[in-house]
């Protein structure tokens, strides 16, 4: 398991991203309000192609969500970021991540990681209302990834976890994504291409906001994995600390389950 995990991730050795103490707490609407305008922007950007009731096996990958948050981000500028995973590509490019429920229910993306840096890790538990958990779900469909997620990010994030997953929720839902990394087909794009379609579909984004990963599958043809994007403290586009060059100027997005 931990050499499939490292064999995923050596493409992704250059990258030093930034991260920082960023809230997202400064609204004063109530919980369960936010959670439900959430639920609606989340079915409507992020959602599954297929709604399935399957049994989780328990598998989860600890080391690879571990390695690329660390990969992702740094303590050198204030930005969070959010780690975006092209799901059918990760399916099928990771065997041994077929049991997780995005791959069991066919979902095209969901949320790998949330990173704050420079904040104090908490022994906080995880917990969750069961609306939350439901509204969650549609950004990280599988319950032991939310878990694991806040073990290793949300309890060092300076956040509660009801206020780190409404955060992450509420990123996920105003980021637009390319509709050809949802369609369930597979295309080939220029790394300049598909920055230009970010940017013209989210206002304020810029050149430098975000970086791509990229796996080679068995033809030796790299695949768009996860895409990163960095914030700053006020929930904004900023600039990433560091480029990363974990894909090269063409590549496939697989959508094809």
């Amino acid at each position: 398991m931990l050499s499939s995990c490292l064999k995923t991730l050596l493409d992704f050795t250059n990258l030093h991203a930034a991260s920082h103490a960023a809230t997202l707490g400064s609204l004063k609407i109530r919980a369960k309000f936010q959670d439900e305008v959430a639920e609606n922007l989340a079915s409507l950007v992020i959602n599954s192609s297929h709604q399935k009731s399957a049994r989780f096996s328990g598998y989860l990958s600890v080391g690879c969500l571990a390695v690329m948050g660390a990969l992702a981000t740094s303590a050198a500028h204030a930005d969070s970021v959010l780690g975006v995973e092209l799901s059918p590509a990760i399916c099928k490019l990771n065997p041994y991540m077929g049991n997780l429920r995005q791959c069991i229910e066919g979902n095209p993306m969901t949320v790998n990681f949330y990173r704050v840096a420079n904040q104090s890790c908490s022994n906080s538990r995880y917990s969750m209302s069961p609306l939350q958990e439901k509204i969650t779900s549609k950004v990280i469909p599988d319950g032991n990834i939310r878990k694991n997620i806040w073990q290793q990010y949300g309890r060092c994030s300076g956040l509660s976890t009801p206020n780190y997953f409404r955060t992450i929720t509420s990123l996920a839902s105003q980021l637009k994504l390319p509709k050809e990394l949802s369609s369930g087909r597979s295309y080939r794009f220029t790394s300049s291409g598909l920055s230009h379609q970010l940017l013209s579909l989210n206002p304020g984004m810029k050149p430098n906001s975000f970086n791509f990963f990229c796996q080679k599958n068995s033809a030796g043809q790299s695949v768009l994995t996860y895409i990163n994007v960095c914030y700053d403290n006020n929930g904004r586009f900023a600039q990433c600390a560091t480029r990363s060059y974990a894909c090269p100027s063409q590549f496939l997005i697989d959508g094809n389950y």
